[in-house]
């Protein structure tokens, strides 16, 4: 038999008074909203990234290189073919983030294929995150 709520308690986002549902045992934390649950489900995502950084970085390289992959190379099981001369331009590549540092990306994709210079500039970026944490003084 379920436990009777011990009553109303204030939402941990709006704050906002609720009647919490019986059958959550004190685990319900938002009034229900889908705006409270979608803010509670982003804190608790950023928390989870910014304890497990170094898979959260890795998971963000992967996924990155998968939109590079052509879904027809995934379905048939194959290795992906070599990167051929890019034709996109710049501004066309929704990639690479903006970022304070500036890398010669044409020269980059030419010469090394755009999967190669997703790479570096996920190094690059780590790189400079690290001597920039370092000069902080963060270990």
């Amino acid at each position: 038999m379920a436990k009777k709520s011990c009553g109303k308690r204030p939402c941990s986002i709006c704050r906002k008074w609720y009647q919490p549902d019986v059958r959550q045992k004190d685990r319900q934390k938002t009034c229900g909203r889908s705006e409270c649950q979608k803010e509670l489900h982003r804190r608790n995502c950023h928390d989870y990234n910014q304890r497990n950084k170094e898979e959260s970085a890795n998971n963000y390289l992967g996924k990155k290189l998968e939109q590079l992959e052509p879904k027809i190379v995934k379905e048939n099981n194959k290795k992906p073919p070599p990167d051929s001369p890019i034709h996109l331009k710049i501004s066309q590549l929704p990639l690479l983030p903006t970022s304070p540092f500036v890398l010669p990306v044409e020269i980059i994709i030419k010469e090394y294929g755009m999967r190669n210079m997703v790479i570096i500039h996920y190094l690059v970026r780590k790189i400079i995150t690290q001597l920039q944490s370092q000069k902080r003084g963060i270990p």
